[in-house]
């Protein structure tokens, strides 16, 4: 009833804007090519799709890099793509969520697991003679697929009978945000002088800028009759930096930042101090000590709180589909493939302290005053997004879903975006929250009852397990850098022991990245940026907090030796 309720407020607040796409060739195009497929398409003797979906998604991108003060690219482009889902059988059990090796791979040049290129005139012929041969070869796949999946079944003993797709309430949206104008020319000027502050700093070995831009105009329906059209800017800028320590212990960092318009955007003034502040990490961080083995209490604090929680979290509240393989692909995969999502059996049970709650909200596009990145009214699917209540009190209420379900969930949370389950707008909120100060004090004083001289606070992440700002806190309060440090076995487990949080919350957005294959399996893809198709930005809202035990050692493995002679530039000064 929420959801029909949801989706029936959408269909009314946005009725004038499909007046908009009344004269829109591609959208005629689709839905045209859409509904000769679902009257015509099929092979004889094989089953019909019961579902179809296109997704166009028209992209007009702008990049320019620079690296030590001088312009390594600039360049704009226009792209339009279609995506084609066809499903033949029925919503319980279909040909999606099946991995095979032994599929035949003829007519899969043009169209490669759904995706094709579009032509970027509005012409109303080929548009449909190239959705057709999109849908064409998706659909011969599907009921290929669909043949060998109940080969498989035939000698599997299934005892997950989840459905394949979920079935959700139709709507019809538009949204509609103004298209970027970037000024190439300044962006290219503001990059060479922001790359050239590199020129100062001696300890950097590589270091690049870039600012990208990209408008992407989505328009989806599906034969069920859900549709929208999206117009959706997005903004990086990314200053990466890296070096190493003089034992080799490779360094690197970054200044990641989104934006929905230029105007959120820093100042050039603003860029030029993080970059500077983004050296003199790297630059302290070099010359640190190191430790060889710590196990007791971490302070986690800054932009490492929501950083960890982020890399080490949370992926275990998205629910994503294990798919089922043939004998081929079980081969194959029976090394690499990642077990099923211990949450999923966790429902109920307590996976925090019981004086923390996470939320994810995409209906939000601000929180104390600072944009979210996340925020949005419908996701790939059309769906309609909404507040989630994922933890209440520590316990484990639902994941983030999408129209591929899972054991134990039916409907879909409005979650799908980048191509799977995935966050938008992560909040933790913690009851009895310390000042810093106090958090702090009850750390101290933790490290004092363990009998340990120092205890590791940690302010930045360089990686998933790898801190960059991390340091020794002694009991007298004063700190020591350390470098060259890893967590052991750090993971969601470890945060049912966190013993207390700050009052405040530390605000970051990342760029998430999902699996990047196509079997729908969770891989670790967070990073400090990145501007790939397949992202989406998360913002999250963390506290600071310490965990009860965590193991901080030494990093393993073997490292390059630092370059053997100085940087030219510096050298011949």
């Amino acid at each position: 009833m929420r959801i029909a309720a949801a989706a029936l407020l959408l269909c009314v607040c946005v009725a004038a804007g499909h007046t908009q796409t009344a004269n829109d060739v591609v959208l005629k195009a689709m839905h045209d090519e859409l509904d000769r497929s679902m009257q015509q398409l099929r092979l004889e003797n094989l089953e019909k799709p019961y579902f179809i979906s296109y997704r166009v998604l028209d992209s007009e991108t702008t990049v320019v890099s620079a690296s030590f003060g001088a312009l390594t690219s600039s360049s704009q482009g226009r792209s339009r793509m279609i995506n084609v889902e066809v499903r033949v059988g029925g919503y319980e059990s279909d040909n999606t969520n099946f991995v095979s090796f032994g599929f035949d791979t003829s007519g899969m040049t043009r169209v490669f697991n759904g995706n094709a290129q579009l032509p970027l005139d509005d012409d109303y012929n080929e548009l449909r003679h190239q959705m057709w041969l999109a849908t064409d070869a998706t659909y011969k796949k599907a009921v290929e697929d669909l043949a060998k999946k109940r080969a498989a079944l035939q000698n599997k003993v299934d005892t997950d009978h989840t459905p394949d797709f979920t079935k959700e309430t139709p709507l019809q949206i538009s949204l509609d945000v103004p298209t970027v104008q970037v000024d190439v020319a300044k962006w290219e000027s503001t990059a060479r002088s922001l790359s050239g502050l590199f020129r100062q700093m001696p300890d950097i070995y590589m270091s690049s800028v870039r600012f990208w831009a990209k408008t992407s105009y989505a328009r989806y329906i599906n034969s069920e009759g859900t549709s929208y059209t999206r117009r959706e800017p997005r903004i990086t800028f990314n200053a990466r930096a890296t070096t190493q320590a003089p034992d080799g212990t490779p360094l690197e960092d970054a200044v990641w930042l989104y934006a929905r318009s230029l105007d959120e955007l820093p100042s050039a003034d603003d860029l030029a101090a993080r970059v500077r502040a983004l050296g003199q990490r790297l630059k302290d961080v070099r010359v640190t000590s190191r430790i060889e083995n710590y196990n007791g209490p971490v302070l986690v604090e800054g932009d490492a709180a929501p950083q960890i929680f982020e890399f080490a979290f949370v992926s275990d509240l998205l629910a994503l589909h294990r798919p089922l393989m043939d004998s081929q692909a079980e081969m194959f995969m029976q090394r690499n493939m990642p077990g099923e999502n211990p949450f999923l059996d966790k429902i109920g049970a307590r996976v925090l302290p019981d004086f923390l709650s996470v939320t994810d909200n995409p209906t939000l596009s601000e929180y104390k005053g600072v944009p979210l990145a996340g925020s949005c009214k419908v996701d790939e699917d059309g769906v309609p997004t909404r507040e989630t209540r994922l933890v209440e009190n520590g316990i484990l209420k639902t994941l983030l879903t999408t129209r591929d379900p899972v054991r134990g969930f039916d409907h879909s949370s409005g979650s799908r975006h980048a191509g799977q389950a995935a966050p938008s707008n992560v909040f933790v909120t913690a009851q009895n929250g310390l000042s810093d100060a106090d958090l702090r004090a009850r750390f101290l004083a933790m490290v004092k009852e363990r009998n340990k001289e120092f205890g590791v606070m940690v302010r930045r992440m360089q990686s998933a397990q790898q801190p960059l700002m991390v340091a020794k806190l002694y009991l007298d309060g004063h700190e020591e850098p350390i470098q060259g440090v890893q967590f052991a076995g750090l993971n969601a487990a470890a945060f049912k022991d966190i013993v207390a949080v700050s009052s405040d919350q530390n605000i970051l957005t990342l760029s998430r990245h999902p699996s990047q294959n196509s079997f729908n399996i969770p891989m670790s893809g967070v990073e400090l940026g990145g501007e790939d198709e397949g992202w989406t930005p998360v913002s999250l809202a963390v506290p600071s907090f310490v965990f009860d035990d965590v193991t901080v050692r030494m990093i393993r493995g073997e490292t390059p030796k630092p370059p053997v002679a100085p940087h030219p530039y510096f050298d011949s000064k």
